[in-house]
């Protein structure tokens, strides 16, 4: 049974956008970004969005990248209720001998549901571009790389943050198989991102 998934890559002020990506499957129904917000107006927007839809239309995991600003809005949310995952994306993958960090198993991920043309995707034109900027790499271990925002900056580009929140959308179906029910939501994330939709 599939369920909606929402992807929120958090910023707070600056150059940097909050966006969120709502992904039903194979298809991203909605993804937009904004900027101005302080973090609790942030989770009052995305609380908003999520009780005004019907319990069906719901999103089974609010996906945040839980790294600095994020751990708040991933605190606040669920102390409201809302089924979240925070998700630290620079902490090892699931494939160690694969990928250097989980965000770079995320945004392989996104590149083979991509690749697979079965998706569907919004006709935006700046998620295309952040899409198509990141550049891909190895390490001396033989490891594979996604660039980094900071390496992304250098290069001239800014942070790539709609994509990074369809990237979120990624590290869900294996987080719910192996993590549990919605009461273990306060577990730690165990994850085998095998076979990600």
């Amino acid at each position: 049974d599939i369920k909606p998934i929402w992807g929120l890559d958090v910023a707070r002020f600056g150059t940097d956008k909050t966006a969120l990506c709502k992904r039903y499957g194979s298809v991203v129904t909605e993804i937009r970004a904004w900027q101005g917000l302080d973090l609790m107006q942030t989770v009052g927007r995305v609380m908003a969005e999520y009780e005004g839809l019907s319990p069906s239309l719901r999103p089974s995991e609010i996906l945040v990248d839980s790294i600095g600003v994020g751990g708040g809005v991933v605190d606040r949310l669920r102390e409201l209720g809302a089924p979240v995952r925070g998700i630290n994306v620079s902490e090892a993958p699931a494939m160690g001998h694969t990928y250097m960090n989980l965000r770079s198993e995320l945004w392989f991920k996104a590149k083979g549901w991509l690749e697979d043309r079965s998706c569907k995707l919004p006709k935006d034109d700046q998620l295309l571009a952040e899409l198509t900027a990141i550049r891909y790499s190895f390490t001396s271990s033989g490891k594979m790389k996604a660039e980094s925002k900071d390496e992304m900056r250098k290069r001239g580009l800014k942070s790539p943050d709609l994509a990074d929140a369809l990237c979120l959308t990624m590290a869900s179906d294996a987080t719910t198989a192996l993590s549990g029910s919605m009461s273990t939501w306060k577990k730690p994330i165990k994850r085998n991102l095998k076979g990600i939709a």
